[in-house]
């Protein structure tokens, strides 16, 4: 038997087998990424990182593809949201967890919660078994920082926080188009998440950092990065591509 012959012949065999392999570990991430739904518009290097990372994206997670032209906000609290559970301020009789979910919500809750037709539910954001979450809206865009908080126990609403405030005029802020969803999120794909992360959501909203001593407050076109465990909130500023970092209220809601 030539034995020389024989060893290039398994050589060349384990290099064809790790090359099947590769190929079939490939198309099995790919799946994962959900195509359908765009995930390959990141850039290559992006999708690499995730690879060798490990980072992973919800099924039911889109990158969206809109790039509307938005200005920052200026504003003033009217109300703050105490925080505690003193803070809180009770609903009875108590409705139950379902009028979240339809119509039924403003004829329920509208005569005793103020403004609520300007508040959008934020099923992504919200706690599961302690609370959902509802954003302010304003130009039929979220602000991530105004919140309002129906508390529940037993599938009824116990009690709620909210944040009250008032849009300032803003003569000097002009409008500008926003930074697309593949590259902020490649942005913090690649300098910010851990390994191991599993992408929840990304959606375009407005975020700013609440001074206590300051009377009005700025929130500009933000991208805001849900990951699956709830623990870090990621906000990228849609015109300057500023990346933040907040603690998220873990553990989230699935």
């Amino acid at each position: 038997m030539d034995w020389r012959r024989a060893k290039s012949v398994l050589i060349v065999s384990f290099l064809l087998l790790n090359i099947v392999l590769g190929y079939q570990l490939w198309i099995e991430w790919r799946e994962r990424l959900n195509t359908t739904v765009n995930w390959t518009s990141l850039p290559p290097e992006t999708l690499q990182f995730m690879r060798e990372k490990n980072i992973q994206v919800d099924d039911n997670a889109k990158i969206p593809t809109d790039t509307p032209a938005m200005r920052e906000l200026t504003y003033t609290f009217k109300q703050r949201a105490e925080a505690g559970i003193e803070g809180r301020q009770p609903i009875e009789p108590s409705p139950e967890t379902r009028i979240v979910f339809d119509e039924e919500l403003g004829q329920v809750l509208g005569g005793i919660i103020p403004e609520l037709d300007r508040y959008t539910f934020d099923q992504p954001g919200s706690r599961e078994g302690v609370y959902f979450l509802f954003n302010r809206m304003e130009g039929g865009w979220p602000m991530f920082d105004i919140h309002l908080n129906l508390y529940y126990s037993e599938q009824k609403i116990r009690a709620f926080t909210q944040d009250l405030i008032e849009i300032k005029p803003s003569p000097g802020a002009k409008e500008q188009q926003v930074l697309p969803a593949a590259k902020a999120l490649a942005k913090v794909i690649e300098r910010n998440l851990p390994s191991g992360s599993v992408i929840k959501e990304i959606r375009l909203g407005y975020h700013g950092e609440i001074f206590d001593d300051a009377e009005v407050q700025v929130s500009a076109p933000s991208w805001r990065v849900l990951l699956e465990n709830g623990e870090e909130v990621y906000y990228v500023n849609a015109i300057s591509a500023e990346v933040t970092t907040e603690k998220g209220d873990a553990p989230a809601n699935p």
